[in-house]
């Protein structure tokens, strides 16, 4: 018998209600394991993001008020293990790039594509997956005494020191210990 998944949240973001539907009943027919909150609401997907517990975030980028590239920001800030995936009409290069530096997962295209979904879809929750099975790893490692494994960067990569930084964060507040 194997280990059991660990279960995801998926927060699909679109202020069109009609993507939001189709979406949404693609996945829950193609990933099993997931739960799915729907939001048409760009401010109130970021009031959700702040509530924690996000583990894929799949948002338009082009939205009134709060864009897809907000979300990030405050997905990515929340937990850094966070997979954010971008539903887009037009591949807008600069806004594109600007999701990859601040650590998006993928992009997707509309009109969506059922498999091409499915399958970011199924390599962002492993990758999700496999993050937490870290973080808990350390966080047992920590609570049975053993020395807690050590997060470093060498060089001036101030991207990746950060990541580390959220990492040290995670395994701190799981561990009820200081992030060192």
């Amino acid at each position: 018998m194997g280990e059991p998944e660990l279960l995801a949240t998926l927060l699909m973001v679109d202020d069109d209600p009609s993507m939001v539907r189709l979406v949404t009943k693609i996945i829950e027919r193609g990933i099993r394991n997931i739960k799915i909150e729907s939001l048409t609401d760009p401010a109130a997907a970021l009031a959700r993001i702040d509530r924690g517990g996000v583990s894929i975030l799949l948002t338009d980028l082009d939205m009134p008020e709060v864009n897809g590239l907000e979300l990030l920001r405050a997905a990515k800030a929340r937990n850094a293990s966070t997979q954010v995936l971008f539903l887009t009409g037009q591949s807008r290069h600069a806004a594109l790039f600007e999701a990859l530096e601040l650590g998006a997962s993928d992009y997707i295209l509309k009109p969506v594509d059922k498999q091409e979904l499915l399958d970011l879809l199924g390599q962002s929750l492993a990758r999700h997956q496999r993050w937490q099975k870290a973080i808990l790893t350390g966080a047992t490692i920590s609570a049975q005494g053993k020395k807690r494994p050590t997060l470093a960067v060498t060089g001036d990569d101030s991207g990746w020191n950060a990541i580390v930084g959220k990492v040290k964060q995670s395994l701190a507040v799981l561990t009820g210990g200081d992030d060192e």
